[in-house]
This record gives C-alpha cells, sequence and structure tokens, in this order.
C-alpha cells in the first residue's frame, strides 16, 4: 500500500497499551473524585484522575444538577461545615455570580452555574498538572495479595494500564471495588433517579410566586396525560436569563448500558410532558417556555462497598459521632424509592450526623478508598450523606489518607492523623458572607435535590 500525497498509511499495531504511573489514581471525577484530585495534589501526591464521561465534572455538570445540597447546617442561620478545596471553588463561583443560596429543608442550599463549575473544575486540574483522562472505561483490575497493582483501561484511543500505590473509587458505583473482585451491597428496592432539566424563556418573577404545591397538584391532577410518573420536586429560577431548573422526574437506573440508556430516553420525555402541561396549566410564566438543557441521567444510589463499618439509619438519626469521623452533615433522609412521591425525613436546627472512615474502606482490599456515593451505608442512611457536601469532604478524608498511607493498608490508617489534616471538616463553622441574609423566616423553601 502507498502513500498519498500529504498523508501517509497507518495501521493499528497488535498491542498499543500505553502505560501510565502515578502516586494516586482518582477513578471519578464528580464532587468526590474532584475533591480527592485536588487535595492529593495539594498534599504534594502526582495525581492521575481517570473518568469515563468526555468531560471532568461527574454528574454536577453532566446531569445538570445545578445544586449544591449537604453544606451548611440546619437552622436560623446555617454555618458551612464543609471546607477545603471547597472554599476555592465556593470563592470563585460567588466572585463572578454563578453560585446563590437559597433555603431548603430548614437548611441552606447554593444554586450554581453548570458551565461555570465545569470551567472551574477543569481549570484546577490542568492548572495543577494532575492529568485528566477521560472518555476512559474500566476494563479489569490487576489485584495482588490485596492490593490493586493496576488497572486497564478502555478509549476510543486505545487501551492504557494505569498504575498507582493508591486508588480512590469514586466512580459512583464502586467499579473499581467491583472490577477488584470483591463483594458489593445493593438495595432490595428500586431507588429511582432524575433527568434534570433547564427551561428558558420562562417569566421567573410569575413562576417564582407560584407555591410549589400548585405545580405539584397539577402534575397529580393531568401528569398521566403528559407521561409523567413523579407528582413532586422542585422548581426554581436559576442566576440569569429567563431560566429555571427542574428536579421533576423519576427514572429507573439499571446497572448495564442499554437499559439506562433507554431509561435516559424516557426521563426526558418526562421532561417534555413537563413543559407542554406547565404550557398548558401555566401559559403566563411557560407559554414561550422551551427546553435549554437536557440533562443525563441523574443517579442517586447503585451499588455499595462493604465496608469496615457500615453507617446505619440509627446513627444518622441520633447523630452519633464515630471514633474516626472524618466529615458531617445535617442534609435529610432523602429517599427517592416510589415513583410518584419522594420521602423527607428533616432534622431539628441541632443535629448533625457524621462519617466515619470505615465505611470508605472496602473489606479485601488495602490501597483502596472510596469516596462518594458507593460507600458502605444503608439505603436511607446513605440517602442523607450522598449528596455534594459530604461527597467534598469524603474526597478530601481519601486524599489525606493516601498522603499518610505509603505502601501500608488503609485499614490500618493513623486515625488520629487523618483527622488532624481534615480537622476543619469536624468541627469548624463558617458563616460565609453570602447567607447573612437568611434566616428561618426569609424566603420560600425549595424542594431540595
Amino acid at each position: 500500500m502507498t502513500d498519498h500525497p500529504g498523508s501517509r498509511t497507518i495501521r493499528r499495531q497488535p498491542d498499543q497499551t500505553r502505560a501510565l504511573s502515578a502516586d494516586l489514581c482518582v477513578v471519578g471525577s464528580g464532587a468526590a473524585g474532584l475533591s480527592a484530585a485536588l487535595e492529593a495534589h495539594e498534599l504534594g501526591l502526582d495525581v492521575l484522575i481517570v473518568d469515563a464521561s468526555p468531560q471532568l465534572g461527574g454528574q454536577a455538570v453532566g446531569s445538570a444538577i445545578g445544586t449544591i445540597c449537604g453544606l451548611y447546617s440546619n437552622g436560623e442561620s446555617p454555618h458551612r461545615v464543609t471546607h477545603g478545596v471547597m472554599d476555592r471553588m465556593l470563592e470563585t463561583l460567588s466572585r463572578n455570580g454563578d453560585a446563590a443560596a437559597r433555603r431548603a429543608r430548614n437548611t441552606l442550599i447554593l444554586d450554581y452555574s453548570i458551565n461555570a463549575w465545569m470551567r472551574w473544575a477543569e481549570d484546577a486540574v490542568a492548572s495543577r498538572g494532575i492529568r485528566p483522562l477521560t472518555g476512559a472505561v474500566l476494563r479489569a483490575a490487576a489485584v495482588d495479595s490485596g492490593r490493586v497493582r493496576s488497572l486497564e483501561i478502555a478509549t476510543r484511543w486505545g487501551d492504557y494500564r494505569v498504575e498507582a500505590n493508591t486508588f480512590v473509587d469514586a466512580s459512583g458505583d464502586a467499579a473499581l471495588t467491583w472490577l477488584a473482585g470483591q463483594p458489593l451491597t445493593e438495595a432490595d428496592r428500586s431507588i429511582y433517579g432524575t433527568i434534570m432539566a433547564v427551561f428558558e424563556d420562562v417569566d421567573t418573577d410569575i413562576c417564582g410566586a407560584y407555591p410549589r404545591e400548585k405545580y405539584h397538584e397539577a402534575m397529580r391532577r393531568r401528569g398521566a396525560d403528559f407521561g409523567l410518573v413523579r407528582h413532586d420536586g422542585f422548581i426554581f429560577p436559576v442566576a440569569r436569563g429567563g431560566r429555571v431548573l427542574l428536579n421533576m422526574t423519576h427514572i429507573e437506573t439499571p446497572q448495564e448500558a442499554i437499559g439506562l440508556a433507554l431509561a435516559g430516553i424516557e426521563g426526558r420525555q418526562q421532561i417534555d410532558g413537563l413543559l407542554n402541561l406547565f404550557r398548558d396549566e401555566f401559559p403566563e410564566a411557560f407559554g414561550q417556555a422551551r427546553v435549554a438543557i437536557y440533562g443525563q441521567p441523574g443517579i442517586r444510589q447503585t451499588r455499595t462497598i462493604q465496608g469496615r463499618s457500615r453507617i446505619t439509619v440509627d446513627q444518622v438519626r441520633t447523630g452519633s459521632v464515630p471514633d474516626d469521623v472524618i466529615g458531617r452533615c445535617s442534609w435529610p433522609i432523602e429517599l427517592h424509592t416510589e415513583l410518584a412521591d419522594t420521602h423527607w425525613e428533616v432534622f431539628d436546627a441541632d443535629h448533625m450526623h457524621h462519617i466515619p472512615f470505615g465505611a470508605m474502606v472496602p473489606k479485601g482490599l488495602d490501597n483502596v478508598v472510596v469516596a462518594g456515593r458507593c460507600i458502605d451505608a444503608e439505603p436511607a442512611a446513605l440517602a442523607s450523606v450522598r449528596v455534594m457536601g459530604p461527597c467534598f469532604a469524603m474526597g478530601r478524608a481519601a486524599a489525606t489518607a493516601a498522603s499518610l498511607v505509603g505502601s501500608g493498608s488503609f485499614h490500618q490508617i493513623d486515625v488520629q492523623a487523618l483527622q488532624n489534616g481534615v480537622g476543619d471538616n469536624i468541627s469548624r463553622n463558617t458563616r460565609d458572607p453570602w447567607t447573612a441574609e437568611f434566616t428561618a423566616e426569609t424566603g420560600r423553601e425549595a424542594d431540595g435535590a
């Protein structure tokens, strides 16, 4: 075969696997994974971050979540309980007008610009020299004597082999732990996910004046005519441009590719149904509205590890403090086990529940620590700690542990040294300037996430 002018012939070789190595490999770039990667870099580790999506940011970007929950305490004047890299992110987003606080469920949540989050994450990773491997799907994990030695990864550009001293499984589905041969746990009831959406060309003044029950009543009364299955959720204006963010759908989240793709299509059909329903029921606000953004399937809970310890519902409700606590949260138990409605168990002003490091350490593996929604917890307990605030705290704890463990085992980590490294996530209370206006009596509450 001859070359043509201006080009040359290439042919795939039998084995073109590229080899990469790092001190720490983080699988997943959502809230937990991004936090782990950035915190680990600040602690002096050489970090590689791997994500199956083509962009960084996980569900915060791809699923268009648009709200940060679980950052604040409850009550009249909530204080922030998660720090570290979160401080820098919030400073940037708030300075640029890309984050705003609102009351919800006896606490505060932050609305954020999806594009601003994505650009902050990208710039933070690139400016620190953290290597991003995106569009990268785990295929296998090589395990020897309880230690993951390497990961086999497929991309459209060929295969990679990643070797690291330690690994953070922030995949959301415990994908690394699963491929390493460890048993996982799944709920015995379906826990529904959501397709988020942003509508534009909405009269946000009129929309915001309606109580949320007005929307819920219309969804209950006429939802079946428009292909809807959920009768609750939230809708509120975002920062600019006559746009509103909606969390008003429920979808199955099967753990296989075709089923999940079909669930995403079904969820976007629900979004279309919501738009048509709202145009018909609330023409003053939605008569000219259209869909600006359809999110990818938003997954709340799937597989979880079997860890050294497990977070129980009783521990969440009582607020008991484990000896190896690494983070805290006051977010309600938010359980999506019913198609039509969401179960909420909101806590009082003084409540705080806690995350033990043991729930992040999978049995059978010495150099893997888990952060995010696949830690070991009862399903209803996980429903109170899987939101972004505690996920950032878990990422920080994972990074700190990786900086301490050396060639040892996460099961034998120096807990006191770990807690010293994440101390402000255990005890510091910050009054953010952008929350000063909020008291228990101001503003109408949103519905949560």
